[in-house]
């Protein structure tokens, strides 16, 4: 290659990236509970079509304009970086689901029913230290699991873009069903 495609292609790189970061600023993850109750979107999981609320989201709104104009290859890497991140948010929420809720609901149903009376009397003792851990063995899943949500809209919002483009899936990875 030839110092001008090395240059090109670094450029291409940094684009997407800038994109990247860019698209994903649109989703985060701390709004999506209260946009649960105003956006249309939200309000579009009554009846039948889920896809016409989620169209006029403001973030949706807002991720069309970002990606008006920007080519069909960068288009492409752009999706192939949201299937990615999709992929590896589900990686990391089967984890937290298992080492924060699995393991520790099966240790306490355990200790529960051997020795249920001296449970009681720790919980009664500590109830500062149970609370604590009870809330963050619930909020710690919780977060990661309105991140895998957000991971899977920005993919939806992706996919709106690509129909309304008239674009074919870009890879057998997107196609194949969660």
């Amino acid at each position: 290659m030839d110092g001008a495609t090395v240059e090109r292609e670094a450029g291409d790189a940094a684009e997407l990236w800038r994109l990247w970061r860019a698209l994903h600023r649109l989703f985060p993850t701390w709004s999506m509970l209260p946009e649960s109750f105003v956006t249309p979107g939200a309000w579009g999981y009554i009846g039948v079509d889920f896809v016409s609320g989620f169209r006029r989201n403001p973030s949706t709104l807002k991720a069309f304009a970002l990606l008006d104009g920007v080519d069909d290859a960068l288009f492409d890497g752009l999706t192939a970086l949201a299937a990615l991140n999709a992929r590896r948010q589900d990686q990391l929420l089967r984890a937290v689901i298992l080492l924060y809720l699995t393991v520790p609901l099966s240790i306490l149903a355990l200790v529960a029913e051997l020795a249920g009376d001296s449970l009681m009397g720790f919980v009664k003792a500590h109830q500062q230290l149970t609370l604590t851990l009870a809330i963050t063995v619930t909020l710690a899943p919780l977060g990661y699991l309105m991140s895998s949500w957000r991971s899977k809209q920005l993919i939806g919002v992706l996919d709106l873009i690509r129909i309304e483009r008239r674009h074919q899936p870009y890879t057998a990875l997107e196609l194949r069903e969660d």
